[in-house]
Formats: structure tokens, C-alpha cells, sequence
């Protein structure tokens, strides 16, 4: 500690500052009910996701259940001959369409082995 001589001859000296009295701080006490009040709002929301677990837990077991029973009753499907099946709709995979590309936006070179062309419908 500091002599009263030092205190005299320094004209910046400032003493100590004096520790707080003992009592309610305010502050404190509001962040502490804040905490509190985090506290249960996490707790009621962790009772919340155990009911819905559960929950979910049930319906997902129902579901199973549902799945085998069909495994169980599911017959093997016959493989009908290729003339009894009904004609194919739609686009056929293995056909190559001609697409004309002359004079359209491209990259990459013109004699390329393979051209890709997509058709995109901007709406």
C-alpha cells in the first residue's frame, strides 16, 4: 500500500476505488430470472420432443408392421411373354432422334463424334 508521503507527492494519485456494499443488484437479479426463464422454456420444449418421439416412434412401428404383412402377402409376379404385353408408351430410350442443329447456339467443335442439345422451356 502506498505511504501518505507517495499519496502527497503525487499529484495523479487516485485511491483505491471502495468495494461494493453488500445488497440487491438489479442487473443481476434480471439476468438471473432470465436464465431461469430459459431454463423452463428448454425443459417444456424437451418434454415436447419426447411426446412427438414417441409418437413417431408408434407410427413408425405401425408402418412396419404394415410393410412385412405385404412382403409376406406379395405373389411373385409372371413374366408374360413380350407379344402379350401391352405396346410401350412414350419416348422410346434406345431410339437416336435426329435434332437439327445447323446455324442454333453451340459450344465446342462441329465435327465432334457427339453432340448433346438441350431443350430448356424458360416460363
Amino acid at each position: 500500500m502506498a505511504s501518505k508521503k507517495t499519496q502527497r507527492q503525487n499529484p495523479n494519485y487516485s485511491p483505491p476505488p471502495m468495494p461494493a456494499r453488500p445488497g440487491v443488484d438489479a442487473l443481476g437479479l434480471a439476468t438471473l430470472a432470465g436464465i431461469v426463464g430459459l431454463l423452463m422454456i428448454s425443459f417444456s420444449n424437451l418434454r415436447a420432443i419426447d411426446s412427438l418421439r414417441e409418437d413417431l416412434d408408434d407410427t413408425l412401428d405401425r408402418v412396419e408392421a404394415k410393410v412385412a404383412d405385404v412382403g409376406k402377402a406379395q405373389v411373385p409376379a409372371q413374366v408374360t411373354p413380350a407379344a402379350q404385353q401391352p405396346p410401350r408408351r412414350g419416348v422410346d430410350p434406345n431410339r437416336v432422334y435426329e435434332i437439327k442443329t445447323a446455324n442454333r447456339p453451340s459450344k465446342g467443335a462441329e465435327s465432334a463424334p457427339i453432340t448433346i442439345a438441350e431443350f430448356s422451356d424458360f416460363q
